[in-house]
Order: structure tokens, then C-alpha cells, then sequence
């Protein structure tokens, strides 16, 4: 009995120094992209002008006499990016951070509201509030959002500015993933841009799972 408890603690202490490694490789390379931001940002560097977001697809109004049986299809598209998707953001020089954006309905079909968190959110030297902001549907399955967190110094005593994204998406035909391209960027706490990065994002539909 002695010996099978043992070996039960032996065991427990191995799953759980695995489980701290993964997490630790996980993590990594977001704790590797905020101090890459930091360090930009202390070096002084200027900030090259952000990529201009536009639209790909722009809204076409048709005729209420036109729409008829696409009616249906031209209103499921607008609501297409409703839901919780999980993201990978990928940056310019490749280090990638996962997060999660939900997507709310407004007050009509064509706008509504975002939340969106990143596990590199609460990692010092700047942890931030989840971003929070608007989207716009842009016509057939496009979309733009634009959304802002507030960050604190690595005391958590002091306002550090804010960090924020511009994105354009491009919703699948099957409306489970997307695709989207962003502006990424960091502001000192008088609004001045410090730190920007055109980034790519992938997103997959969240879907419950029962117990």
C-alpha cells in the first residue's frame, strides 16, 4: 500500500511539472513580444505611419425590388461575425500570441460592440484591461472593428497609456473561421503613437462543449 502510494506521488509530481513547462512554453512568446514592445518603446525609436485599413468589399445597397430570395442571405451575412472566436495574432516578426475576441450585436444590423483579451494582456512591464470597441459590417462577409484597453505600469499604480487595434476581416463562406490583417498599436498616456505593428489574425468560432 505504502509502495502504490508512492508511485501515485511520483506520478502527480511529474504531471504537474509538465503542465508548468507547457504553460511556460506557451506563454513565452507572448512575455518575448511585450518585452519587444517595451524595449522599442524605451529606445525612442520613431514610429513608422500605420497602414490605412480599407475595406475590400464596400456595401452595395440594392433596390428592395432586387433583394427578393437574397434577402435572407445579405441579412446572415451581416450577422456573421456575431459570436466568440478564438485568434491567433500573428506579428511583423513572427511571434504569434493567441486571445479571444467576442463580437455583440448593436443597434442594427450593421454595427454593434467588441471585447477582446489577449494572454499577453496581464504580463508585465504594461499589463492591460481587455480592448474593448465597435464593428461595422463593410458589405458581404467584410468587416472592420477598431477597439482599445487602458495599460498600467509594471506597478500597477500609474495609467501607462492605452494599446489598441484596427481590423480588417474577412469572414469564411462557412462562417466558422476568418481571416483579417490589423494595426496594432501602443500609445504613451498623452495619446502619442509609441509602438505600431501590422499584424495578420486567423479566427476560429467557439462552440460550447458539454460536460
Amino acid at each position: 500500500m505504502q509502495r502504490s502510494n508512492i508511485f501515485f506521488a511520483l506520478a502527480i509530481t511529474a504531471f504537474m511539472a509538465l503542465a508548468s513547462t507547457t504553460g511556460f512554453a506557451q506563454n513565452n512568446g507572448a512575455a518575448a513580444l511585450k518585452k519587444r514592445v517595451a524595449e522599442h518603446v524605451a529606445s525612442g525609436t520613431p514610429v513608422p505611419p500605420a497602414e490605412t485599413l480599407e475595406s475590400a468589399n464596400p456595401a452595395i445597397e440594392l433596390p428592395f425590388a432586387q433583394q427578393g430570395g437574397i434577402l435572407d442571405i445579405v441579412e446572415r451575412q451581416k450577422r456573421a461575425l456575431l459570436g466568440t472566436w478564438s485568434l491567433t495574432l500573428t506579428f511583423s516578426d513572427g511571434s504569434s500570441v493567441k486571445s479571444t475576441l467576442n463580437v455583440f450585436p448593436g443597434r442594427d444590423d450593421n454595427e454593434g460592440s467588441v471585447l477582446h483579451a489577449a494572454e499577453a494582456s496581464l504580463l508585465l512591464p504594461n499589463p492591460t484591461t481587455p480592448e474593448q470597441g465597435v464593428w461595422q459590417h463593410a458589405g458581404g462577409l467584410q468587416f472592420i472593428a477598431s477597439y482599445r484597453g487602458y495599460a498600467v505600469d509594471a506597478t500597477f499604480e500609474h495609467p501607462a497609456g492605452t494599446v489598441g487595434f484596427r481590423h480588417a476581416i474577412t469572414v469564411n463562406s462557412d462562417q466558422e473561421s476568418f481571416t483579417g490583417r490589423a494595426v496594432f498599436e501602443v500609445k504613451d498616456d498623452k495619446g502619442a503613437v509609441v509602438f505600431s505593428d501590422n499584424i495578420t489574425t486567423k479566427g476560429t468560432r467557439q462552440r460550447a462543449v458539454a460536460p
